[in-house]
């Protein structure tokens, strides 16, 4: 028997590996467990356990309140070894099982110790933190700025020319009454050495128009957050501008009325026109940065550069449907304009922004006959008013 260790097989199932064979050996009488070691473990599982007894010859399971071992090797008929899995902590039943035979010890499982993460080294701090700067910019939506840079101090940790260990650098920003723990926060790099101190540089994930505060924050293992401000103690501004669109909307239409009689000088008739923007206009509701207006000027002039136009804005309207039934692509509005105040014929038309009014694109008809086709690519096919 003094070779058994040199080669143990292993059952992952809760079934008993018998090794080495044990059929030439004489039985011992009875079925019985004599003892447990260890007779403890973590709820975890996983304790590596050796039974003693006697009959194990033709043991066909081992288990631990009442669940398979995790592994079982049967050694002798006097010994197996099992590897515990899983349980609730307390004592429960260790059963060796042979057919219809039982023989039972007990296994304490124990609560798992809390990892402290004590080293017995002291523990790292922040001493001191800054946001460098910038301390104010402005930038489209949507954009990620560069370049706001912070500073950080971790005695032992910082000031040299490697990523220190367990700092963690963000930059963020958000509605300067809100929690700073609320608003949007990225990842910044560690960018050099700066004394005893390091510094980081990072951005800002933009959107949503308006002025808002911004900061830098550092932590170090994991610990809580100390948010940084300027030297002064204030945090940055940052002003998110609308984006600019360098192209035309993606289409635009005049649809009613074609034409129209009106009393010079009155209010016209109501205009109907539409809009789609990919990614603005799509489903229900205004499309955001979406403004309307419509015009009237002399007759075949042009409305970007005659000073005879007039625009006047028009309201969200509804929903209207594109190439599908129900897909809601694009937004319709609805507007007056003043009629001229000399009787004589006069265009009109609709004009189309997605950028806050910093881009225009002119709707027309589109077509020979009323309620046809529309504009993406310029203007020339306008309303006519006859002003009475």
């Amino acid at each position: 028997m003094g070779s058994m260790w040199l080669s143990v097989l292993v059952a992952c199932t809760g079934e008993v590996i018998h090794h080495p064979d044990t059929a030439g050996e004489s039985p011992v009488a009875g079925f019985s467990i004599s003892g447990v070691d260890p007779s403890s473990g973590p709820e975890s599982g996983g304790t590596f356990v050796r039974i003693a007894g006697s009959g194990f010859s033709t043991a066909t399971a081992v288990k631990v309140g009442g669940q398979p071992c995790a592994s079982t090797t049967l050694l002798s008929s006097t010994e197996i070894f099992c590897t515990t899995p899983p349980g609730a902590v307390g004592e429960v039943a260790l059963t060796a099982v042979d057919g219809t035979d039982e023989a039972s010890a007990t296994f304490t499982y124990l609560p798992a110790e809390p990892d402290t993460g004590d080293t017995g080294e002291a523990s790292p701090v922040i001493t001191d933190c800054l946001l460098e700067e910038p301390l104010a910019l402005s930038d489209e939506e949507y954009q990620y700025t560069e370049g706001v840079l912070g500073r950080v101090t971790v005695p032992g940790r910082t000031g040299f020319d490697s990523v220190p260990l367990g700092v963690e650098a963000e930059a963020g920003w958000g509605p300067a009454a809100d929690d700073p723990d609320l608003w949007t926060w990225s990842e910044m790099a560690f960018l050099a050495a700066a004394g005893e101190a390091s510094e980081y540089s990072g951005g800002l994930a933009l959107e949503g128009r308006g002025t808002y505060a911004f900061a830098v924050r550092f932590r170090v293992d994991h610990g809580p957050w100390s948010l940084c401000r300027s030297a002064a103690g204030s945090f940055g501004a940052v002003e998110v501008v609308p984006d600019t669109v360098e192209e035309p909307v993606d289409y635009c239409h005049m649809q009613w009325p074609c034409d129209m009689t009106a009393p010079a000088g009155e209010t016209s008739p109501e205009v109907y026109a539409w809009i789609y923007e990919g990614g603005v206009s799509q489903g229900a509701g205004q499309g955001v940065g979406v403004l309307f207006d419509v015009g009237v000027g002399n007759a075949g002039s042009d409305p970007e550069s005659d000073a005879s136009w007039r625009w006047f804005p028009m309201d969200y309207f509804a929903d209207k449907d594109g190439l599908s039934a129900g897909d809601l692509a694009n937004d319709e509005y609805v507007g007056t304009f003043a009629v001229p105040g000399t009787p004589g014929t006069y265009a009109y038309t609709a004009r189309a922004s997605a950028d806050d009014g910093l881009t225009w694109t002119l709707c027309d008809l589109g077509g020979d006959s009323c309620n046809l086709g529309g504009s993406s690519d310029g203007y020339d096919d306008p309303g006519v008013c006859i002003a009475e």
